[in-house]
């Protein structure tokens, strides 16, 4: 199932229909991710009925700061509990998915990772009484995207993300747990095609003329290829991928207009550079970011809601020609 299918709250009912209706044909139910909570350990539980498989979580940053400043809203008890319970219903390999890279981390976030990862180690022996544990760390390099609170950050330069991988492998001393990376050229390129403008096409045609295709398979990607091909267009990759941007700058995606306004990013970012958590308007008053009123939606919780509530709406006025 789709990256985002944990945040559909009907997904239990959609499990049972999908396991009901193919269980007999050992057709199974996969799932990229889980959200750390009991919600989705129950889920599991049900997809174990046809395959079984690891337990796939996805704490996103090693420290509690860290994953306050990216808004996780998730705490090392709920992440401690959650494979707790996993382990006790018979799980006994977990995959966990983190970020580097992240606008204000420091080493001591990075050395998180590693410490968390151990403590979930130990937590399944005083569990089960042993150490049959298998753990994957995967670590993802972070790269800036529009239409969030972090599209004006820079991403760390291909050397600082390769440090800071060797720097967590270092760490990594418990033969139970194994570590593994994304190419941090990957993500760069990743990057600037991310936040590009038109300017990018030439570059974009002439790295494909060059045999630039199906660059995200390791086998198939080009770095050299592609900074030849910025080169011979005149383009400055670091423009679009490492540079902060200006707050107010006219960005090549501000034409698009996706329902959250700029100055509701803004005032995220605001808050995740102090570390302030946004409640979830599922649960808690409108945050006014613009989506609701403007495509005419009601934003629900299945899994706690029984009827749709009313809701006071924070107006935002539509960008003149917008949905025409």
């Amino acid at each position: 199932m789709s990256l985002s299918s944990a945040d559909y709250s009907c997904l239990p009912e959609l499990v049972d229909h999908l396991l009901e209706n193919f269980k007999d044909k050992r057709v199974s139910v996969s799932l990229p991710s889980l959200r750390v909570d009991s919600f989705s350990i129950d889920i599991a539980k049900k997809i174990q009925q046809v395959r079984k498989s690891g337990l796939t979580l996805a704490p996103e940053a090693g420290t509690q700061r860290m994953r306050d400043v990216i808004n996780k809203g998730v705490t090392e008890e709920d992440i401690m509990g959650a494979c707790a319970n996993a382990f006790k219903n018979g799980w006994k390999k977990v995959k966990l998915y983190f970020m580097m890279g992240l606008p204000t981390e420091t080493d001591e976030d990075l050395k998180g990772i590693a410490d968390l990862a151990n403590r979930i180690h130990e937590l399944y022996h005083e569990i089960k009484g042993h150490y049959d544990l298998r753990i994957t760390v995967s670590v993802s390099s972070f790269v800036p995207k529009p239409f969030t609170p972090f599209q004006w950050m820079p991403q760390c330069s291909v050397e600082e993300i390769e440090r800071k991988q060797q720097y967590l492998k270092s760490l990594f001393t418990n033969r139970h747990i194994k570590y593994a990376y994304h190419d941090a050229k990957t993500g760069y390129i990743e990057a600037v095609l991310a936040r590009g403008d038109r300017k990018l096409s030439s570059a974009i045609y002439t790295a494909w003329k060059k045999g630039c295709t199906y660059d995200s398979w390791t086998e198939f990607f080009h770095f050299d290829v592609w900074m030849d091909s910025f080169r011979e267009c005149g383009i400055d990759p670091d423009e679009y991928a490492a540079r902060i941007r200006d707050f107010y700058e006219c960005e090549p995606w501000d034409h698009i207009d996706s329902g959250v306004t700029k100055d509701y990013l803004l005032k995220e970012w605001r808050m995740a550079e102090k570390g302030i958590l946004t409640h979830d308007c599922r649960h808690q008053a409108c945050n006014g970011c613009g989506v609701c009123p403007i495509l005419d939606v009601n934003l629900l919780d299945h899994k706690v809601e029984s009827k749709e509530p009313k809701r006071v709406f924070t107006y935002r006025q539509p960008k003149a020609g917008a949905g025409d």
